[in-house]
């Protein structure tokens, strides 16, 4: 008999999200999503169900940290797009059997390496001590760069063998995802809950250097 992930394995090139939540949904179970995914400028445009519709998730969220300049904060504007897919079909499967259900071909990056050398990345940690902590403008930085590769023979398929190692090797993340558009692909690890809701109540705990307090503190 068929499920869902049947379908995502049939046609890896259609926009689908495979999701590991172990402390919402438990260690034990993986969620698959398919749907159609758009784009929409403002969180505010988010497509919202009908009161009437059925219990259960109905949007998946890409939300580029650009969309912080709504509330008039300042941002390395990139330009990404706010992602929604409208989720059309959902299953929660049993994880260990849908993982081995899961492609598991080599995985070989090519001209892989950071986007900034060592010798410019030390120079910047430098300013950073001397500049900024010497100076007692903080005590607490990140200092981002990011490791680049290619892959000369990807095809759809090879983000669902990296979803799958990411799940069996990686401890301690708060999500592990893959997520297909149809013309790009998201896959990797959270290490942490950053906004959680429950019966009405938003509370926030922000990644290291994400959020920036109002003038009056934080709240």
């Amino acid at each position: 008999m068929s499920d869902l992930l049947d379908t995502v394995l049939a046609s890896p090139e259609q926009p689908y999200a495979l999701v590991h939540r172990p402390r919402s949904r438990g260690q034990g179970q993986l969620e698959v999503f398919t749907g159609d995914v758009v784009s929409v400028p403002e969180l505010a445009d988010v497509p919202l169900p009908d009161a009437d519709a059925p219990a259960g998730p109905q949007a998946f969220v890409v939300v580029p940290f650009r969309q912080l300049t709504e509330r008039g904060l300042a941002c390395v504007d990139d330009e990404a797009p706010l992602l929604v897919m409208n989720i059309r079909e959902h299953a929660v499967l049993p994880k260990a059997g849908a993982l081995d259900r899961l492609p598991d071909d080599a995985l070989r990056p090519a001209r892989a390496g950071f986007d900034v050398d060592d010798e410019a990345y030390a120079e910047i940690v430098r300013r950073v001590i001397t500049d900024e902590i010497g100076r007692g403008e903080g005590a607490n930085f990140v200092i981002r760069r990011s490791f680049v590769a290619e892959f000369e023979d990807y095809h759809a398929g090879l983000a669902l063998s990296f979803f799958r190692r990411l799940c069996a090797r990686e401890s301690g993340y708060y999500w592990a995802f893959v997520l297909h558009t149809g013309d790009r692909t998201f896959v990797g690890a959270s290490p942490e809950r950053h906004v959680s809701l429950d019966n009405g109540v938003v509370t926030m705990n922000p990644i290291s250097g994400t959020y920036r307090y109002p003038a009056g503190g934080p709240t």
